[in-house]
């Protein structure tokens, strides 16, 4: 069986700055760390499984009916959920993509197709998904924005496909994750046209609460959403979980100050590793793809940075690195290190 790997080992690096997990730079929300260290006497409770007050905060976050709202352990649970609810036979990726929808389609022996994104074109997503769309295929995956090159799906894209799969009888799970530490608008307003649409998101990556494993889907379709409620653990989400996230959604600047901070730190990076004469991805997220060479990784670890090595996503290999937005002097430490191993 493949290995999965993802970013975020810092257990095997404690002494590196990791650049590896693409969290959000600010850290924690205050009222989300406040909210966690005076949990403990919940914890002796079970969770609520049907988790009311963070289903309400995201509906409410969201702007959907609470109906339409699932919360997850994080979002890889929420596509693993999808695969055991649709049994999909013939998957849609574009690769390179976050291995999590081929480790969710494996588990039920779904076949893959791969839609390559060219770097050619700045690995943008392009009709030409739209074509691979064969009737065959039952479920695409794509993310907004995409994971690792942090390009955006352009809405008449997303569109096209949608109409497409829907006339196919093919469900689309579109994952937005990382939207909003992005200047983009999220895609709900599509879920009422589209009972085929699912989204997934988690406040992982926007609220940088990696280590409780908060997420959740999104779907107009009743029957699809209560399918994939069933099929998840009873108490998937914790009790700290639970807690944070509402805490952490009621904070209402938080998220335009992180917009703020990483279109900044993001624009100077990507100028930075350009100056180095390496190529760049003009990714819109909280994190940058380049491409070096097969030895930077370990070149740069030996300088105390953690970075993602891409070598384990389909089309990518060693020479391809993503880093994450950090603080701006974070961000400067990187440009050193790498001005050193450059030279």
């Amino acid at each position: 069986m493949r290995q999965y790997e993802h970013g975020g080992n810092i257990y095997e690096h404690p002494n590196c700055v990791d650049f590896s997990a693409n969290l959000n730079p600010l850290g924690m929300p205050a009222a989300a760390r406040d909210a966690l260290r005076t949990c403990a006497d919940a914890c002796e409770a079970y969770p609520d499984p049907q988790c009311r007050e963070l289903t309400s905060a995201l509906a409410t976050f969201e702007h959907v009916p609470r109906k339409w709202v699932l919360p997850c352990a994080g979002a890889t649970d929420a596509f693993a959920r999808i695969c055991l609810a649709l049994r999909p036979t013939n998957a849609l990726v574009c690769d390179p993509c976050y291995s999590g929808y081929e480790q969710a389609l494996e588990l039920v022996g779904a076949r893959l197709t791969h839609h390559a994104l060219q770097k050619e074109e700045d690995f943008a997503v392009t009709e030409r998904v739209v074509e691979e769309l064969r009737e065959s295929v039952d479920i695409v995956f794509v993310a907004n924005p995409n994971n690792p090159t942090g390009r955006c799906v352009p809405r008449d894209v997303l569109e096209q496909l949608l109409e497409r799969a829907k006339v196919q009888g093919a469900t689309v799970v579109l994952d937005e994750c990382f939207i909003d530490l992005t200047s983009h608008k999220g895609s709900n307003d599509l879920l009422q046209r589209f009972s085929n649409l699912v989204i997934v998101k988690a406040l992982t990556k926007s609220f940088c609460l990696a280590g409780l494993r908060v997420g959740y889907a999104l779907c107009s379709d009743a029957r699809l959403l209560s399918n994939l409620r069933k099929a998840g653990q009873p108490w998937a989400v914790s009790v700290p979980a639970q807690l944070a996230g509402v805490a952490a959604l009621a904070d209402k600047t938080y998220l335009q100050r992180s917009r703020g901070t990483i279109a900044r730190e993001r624009t100077h990076l990507m100028r930075e590793l350009q100056s180095l004469g390496l190529y760049v991805v003009p990714g819109e997220a909280n994190y940058l793809l380049f491409e070096a060479d097969a030895g930077m990784y370990d070149r740069l670890l030996c300088q105390g940075i953690l970075a993602r090595p891409c070598n384990n996503f389909c089309e990518l290999d060693m020479r391809w690195l993503r880093v994450a937005i950090r603080t701006a002097p974070q961000n400067d430490l990187l440009v050193r290190a790498l001005r050193k191993v450059t030279q």
